[in-house]
């Protein structure tokens, strides 16, 4: 009883007593559990904590200190320190007692039960790998003498040698606090613990890693491992995997047959109902060995793991984004086969505005073009921004339609030269796991690509996936939702991409049988397609039921004989691994490749080793099939500072535009959905303009019209209006003028078509109290609402003024954010009429020609048709078109200006901010002042700049430029911050 489930269930028998006996830590809580939670099951047990005398006396405290448990107790009597039973209940006795002192022990035991009649359950959980081997051992001999007895041991093992980074980083740690853990190199295999307790009179004996019974449907249900994700959003499922690798649980009884045999989990057996397909390519299998060589890291190279590799020059890789040795990192490192500093005026390193993130994609298309898709900040915050660098220069294209990270991508052909990137599965935000495939072409953007109806694709991610040529490739393994391993390989084809793209799946068959237990190691998530001039190789990752053994580390793929029973069959064949001599042993955990057909580089890695520390893979390896390349091996190459910046100007101030005085075509902003609360947090933490459809903001939508405003508000009431003298407003020229008047003239005059425009005010004290339409109007107030999905606007107000406009357009302008990019954001409802509005990142307005010290700029952003500024070649802008209804959120620091699409427009923005330091010094009514610390730095720069007046102008402007360069450098570091 209190058995984990399935490994080994022990029979029952009526027997007139029962003990649990818990040799473990001093703060082991299960007897308490299991009388807390079952007492019915636990009437005929005693439990019984055994521990050394310290740590014995110290649970006790603990328990008498502590209410709870002591309710689950009855009859608690504290002994006197000369006994070994320092505290005794009617079902729990806690006894001091060393435990390589078996005669003492059983001593004590035996004063307490009639051992003969009991049946006895031994649990020990990490405790007596500590002993001494020779004195462990004994203690596991005499447990087996007690009777009917069942033993349940927890703790560590080697499943490959003592030299894996796991291993050695958890053996070090061990050994570093004093505790090392003798069992484990005496019994170093499963098998070999196995053998120790059947050597000692244990006739039953099942050991099995945590890392197979997790995937074990009969020992944990997939509704329990789903349940992880329920707490919150899991993404360490390789340090899970090492971690649950390298524990065991056996146990062990003293008659034959009391433990059932488990039944083998389905997800980790290969499938048997296999589809026909076409031939997916003559892929030769070549006996030649693999090598893999090092190269050591330099100074520059940083740690990191779930990066993207790919390729920026000829015999030039880079190595972005992914998780640092702090935090998420948007660096990137050089990698080449030549020297090792590369200066080059044309590399151009991924700009600091493509934010930190890990899991992401980087897929080379032509080996001109390289796209950049997805990833994620938290594993409840995935990312859908997308970039293309092509000729050295990077440009943000669409958006994925939904946010994915640890999707699998690959390029393919499409027909004649047109080739485009294919992305499927993969998590989204929350972690939840999807089953989408989706298509990137440059001038398309992202399609949804319709599946066959016939397939049973199940949602995975991290799958292995790459293009055999054409239009078609295979899919490999991959993770489920509830985190087992998917034993699958499905060969797809993309049939159509004029209209609706659609994709044929059929699933493949593998031929093994010529290999021991190779149809296990198949099976992987985390791995990486390769592909050489020898084969197609599988390079890493996880597999089911045990840590992927050394010799698997990576594998060959061939297609099957002609002359086999099934043609289209695909054939795994193991190749063997020539590790060079140098170098550290490479974790194949969270590292990048890249192949270009001849060698493979193999670039990061490591990973979190429980409490242990956390393994690095430092440096770059070389993957090598047959005999020595013509190549050189690649190598970290360090790039001049005066080259980094150079790059970050070239890489995204100038983009490809070869019309350098033409705006780059806007990106249309996104619609969603959002049903609650936490969907606009989502929003908000991405920081993204996006309109929410299909909210409730009241009858507003069907009432409004210039009549009905006319007829509640009272007509003499002054407003103040701008009245332009063309159909747009600049604040910088003030081509327009403030003009008081009674609504009901403002009314009559805007029917009429005049350009004038209502931004209202406050009805009391305008010039100290921000608009408050509920307070303002009145009378219209009952018409407009928030629904409760945007709780946190309503609670974080800081104005919401009415905004009704003829056909004249607002100038471009920011509205003050702070640098945690939580102040003064803005909903904007369309009520009647439709707008559109252009929107630009906050990293564009250097090129929009706002002024120090101003919010507005000057340039007409809908009229760039006669001599535009150049700089608008460099900006990103977005599209919205708002009608009733829409509600478009602007997130901070984003300039926008919008233009009637209709003769009236009428509209409500609500702005709100939740920090209460930070805003500009005086009243800010209108929400428009930029912040303190804006405002102050502005006076330090004049007076940084006074302390150069007198000096040569060559040698000012010299230090100023330096002082320019240290700023920006503080600026950019902004921009890495997870």
């Amino acid at each position: 009883m209190g058995q984990p489930r399935r490994l080994g269930a022990a029979k029952k028998e009526q027997q007139d007593d029962s003990i649990m006996g818990v040799s473990s830590a001093d703060s082991d809580p299960l007897p308490f559990q299991c009388l807390a939670k079952d007492p019915e099951m636990c009437e005929r047990a005693r439990f019984v904590d055994v521990d050394y005398r310290q740590l014995i006396d110290k649970k006790c405290e603990m328990i008498l200190d502590t209410q709870q448990l002591r309710d689950v107790l009855s009859h608690i009597v504290l002994t006197t320190s000369a006994e070994a039973v320092r505290l005794r209940s009617d079902r729990y006795l806690a006894i001091g007692c060393d435990l390589s002192d078996t005669g003492k022990l059983h001593e004590v035991l035996q004063n307490e039960f009639d051992l003969p009649s009991c049946q006895v359950l031994c649990i020990a959980e990490v405790s007596v790998t500590y002993m001494e081997v020779q004195a462990a051992d004994a203690l596991i001999s005499w447990a087996a003498c007690l009777g009917d007895v069942r033993f349940c041991l927890l703790e560590q093992y080697l499943p490959e040698d003592v030299d894996h980074p796991f291993a050695k980083t958890m053996m070090k740690h061990f050994n570093k606090l004093g505790t090392p853990l003798r069992s484990i190199l005496q019994y170093p295999k499963l098998h070999d613990q196995e053998s120790r307790f059947q050597d000692r009179q244990w006739i039953s004996v099942i050991a099995r890693s945590l890392w197979d019974l997790w995937s074990d449907d009969n020992f944990l249900p997939p509704g329990q491992r789903m349940a992880l994700n329920a707490v919150e959003p899991f993404d360490e499922w390789e340090e899970f995997a090492l971690f649950t690798s390298h524990y065991f649980l056996l146990v062990a009884a003293t008659a034959p047959n009391q433990l059932e045999i488990p039944v083998q989990n389905e997800h980790i057996r290969p499938s048997s109902s296999i589809s026909s397909t076409p031939h997916i390519g003559s892929i030769k299998y070549s006996s030649t060995h693999l090598s893999l060589s090092y190269s050591e890291s330099s100074e520059q190279q940083a740690k990191r793991r779930f990066g993207a590799l790919f390729p920026a020059l000829p015999g030039i890789l880079l190595h972005h984004g992914g998780l640092g040795t702090q935090a998420r990192l948007n660096s990137t490192d050089v990698c080449g086969r030549g020297d090792d500093t590369l200066i080059s005026e044309n590399l151009s390193l991924p700009p600091s505005v493509i934010g930190a993130r890990m899991c992401h994609t980087v897929t080379s298309i032509d080996g001109t073009r390289s796209l950049l898709v997805g990833g994620r900040v938290s594993p409840d915050q995935a990312l859908s921004d997308c970039w293309i660098v092509r000729n050295s220069l990077w440009e943000r294209v669409d958006d994925l339609p939904l946010p994915l990270y640890r999707h699998s991508a690959t390029s393919l052909e499409l027909s004649g030269s047109t080739q485009g990137v294919l992305v499927y599965g993969g998590k989204t935000s929350g972690g939840v796991t999807v089953n989408v495939w989706l298509l990137w072409q440059e001038f398309t953007g992202w399609v949804k690509v319709k599946q066959s109806s016939d397939s049973l694709l199940k949602p995975r991610f991290s799958a292995a996936m790459t293009s055999t040529g054409g239009r078609e490739g295979i899919l490999l393994g991959g993770m489920a939702e509830d985190g087992t391993i998917i034993a699958e390989i499905w060969h797809w084809l993309i049939e159509d991409t004029s209209t609706q793209a659609s994709i044929a799946l059929r699933l493949r068959s593998t031929k093994s049988d010529d290999w021991q237990g190779l149809g296990k190691v198949v099976w992987r998530f985390g791995a990486h397609f390769c592909w050489t001039s020898a084969s197609l190789l599988l390079v890493g990752g996880f597999c089911a039921q045990e840590l992927l053994p050394r010799k698997y580390d990576i594998l060959g793929l061939t297609s099957c004989r002609p002359q086999s029973d099934d043609l289209d069959a695909l054939h795994w064949v193991p190749f063997g691994m020539d590790y060079a001599a140098e170098g550290p042993r490479i974790l194949f955990v969270g590292l990048s490749t890249y192949s270009d057909l001849g060698d493979v580089a193999v670039v990061g890695g490591g990973a979190v080793c429980f409490s242990f520390g956390t393994y690095w893979n430092e440096g770059i390896w070389t993957l090598r099939c047959g005999a020595d390349s013509a190549n050189q091996k690649w190598r970290p190459l360090d790039i001049l500072a005066h080259t980094v910046t150079t790059t970050e100007k070239k890489s995204y101030l100038h983009m490809e535009r070869n019309t350098a005085c033409q705006q780059s075509q806007p990106l249309a902003v996104p619609r969603i959905r959002i049903e609650v609360k936490k969907d606009f947090e989502k929003v908000l933490n991405k920081s993204e303009p996006v309109i929410l459809e299909d909210l409730d903001i009241g009858t507003c939508t069907q009432k409004w019209t210039l009549d009905y405003l006319k007829a509640k508000v009272d007509e003499d009431r002054s407003v103040v209006v701008h009245e332009a003298v063309d159909g747009h407003m600049s604040f910088v020229t003030k081509n327009f003028r403030y003009v008081n008047k009674s609504f009901g003239d403002f009314v009559k005059e805007l029917s009429k078509g005049s350009k004038q425009y209502l931004r209202s005010l406050a009805a009391n004290k305008p010039v100290e109290t921000p608009a408050n339409i509920s307070v303002d109007f009145p009378e219209l107030s009952p018409d407009f609402c928030l629904p409760p999905q945007l709780e946190q606007v309503v609670q974080n107000a800081h104005s919401s003024p009415l905004r009704i406009s003829g056909p004249v357009t607002m100038w471009l302008h920011y509205d003050v954010r702070d640098q945690k990019a939580e102040v003064m954001a803005n909903v904007l409802c369309q009520i009647r009429g439709t707008k559109k509005l252009i929107l630009y990142p906050p990293w564009d307005v250097k090129y929009l020609d706002v002024h120090p010290g101003s919010s507005s700029s000057s340039i007409n952003v809908f009229d760039v048709s006669h001599d535009p500024p150049s700089s608008l070649a460099h900006t990103h802008p977005y599209e919205a078109n708002l009608g009733p209804g829409d509600v478009l959120f602007i997130p901070p620091l984003w300039l926008h200006t919008a233009s009637p699409q209709e003769d009236i427009s009428i509209a409500v923005n609500v702005f709100f901010r939740n920090l209460d330091a930070g805003y500009a010094v005086g009243k800010d009514v209108y929400g428009n002042r930029d912040l303190q610390a804006y405002e102050r730095g502005r006076k330090d720069v004049e007076r940084i700049a006074k302390g150069f007046e007198g000096l040569p102008p060559d040698v000012g402007q010299f230090y100023l430029d330096r002082l320019a360069e240290e700023l920006g450098t503080k600026a950019r570091g902004f921009g890495s911050l997870p």
